[in-house]
């Protein structure tokens, strides 16, 4: 049997990142472990805990999500006390909750200065494509029309992907 808080604990205290840890957690994105995924993000979010944030992400994006998270995600986005925007934005691209489309939009266009290769607007383009409602393509058309080529190459080819899958 799964002992979920004896992991979590354990994933806090880890040093050796090379090990298996992560070996033991459950195969499968169920939803196991919701309520306390949604609680310990709700607590490292009031508390402002960066390095709790980015493993219960981790935690997260194992077990899986769903648009229960969807609020707190976005909300983390406009947050300058962490770094986990990427993470945040790989669970985004999970839920698919047609919700996060203007703030993947607007994360997009807003390049960060250290992001010379846009990695982060890449997973925005990336979850807009998972979303795939008509305005997450016309958000993906429109950064196909931008002037910074890294940007306007990776929308281009979400919006290939979009009609692959069509």
């Amino acid at each position: 049997m799964f002992d979920f808080w004896k992991f979590y604990k354990g994933l806090l205290k880890r040093t050796d990142y090379f090990d298996n840890y992560w070996e033991q957690f459950p195969e499968g994105r169920l939803l196991r472990f919701k309520a306390e995924t949604l609680s310990l993000l709700e607590d490292n979010v009031r508390d402002k805990d960066a390095k709790g944030l980015a493993n219960i992400l981790a935690v997260i994006y194992n077990d899986g999500a769903d648009s229960d998270y969807t609020s707190i995600l976005l909300s983390l986005l406009d947050e300058t006390w962490h770094t986990s925007e990427e993470d945040i934005v790989e669970i985004l691209e999970l839920i698919k909750d047609p919700e996060s489309v203007q703030k993947l939009y607007d994360v997009a266009v807003n390049v960060p200065d250290y992001d010379e290769m846009r990695a982060l607007a890449k997973k925005c383009m990336w979850a807009l494509s998972a979303i795939s409602t008509p305005d997450a393509i016309n958000k993906l058309k429109v950064l196909a029309k931008s002037d910074d080529t890294i940007i306007k190459e990776n929308a281009v080819f979400q919006l290939e992907q979009v009609v692959k899958r069509n």
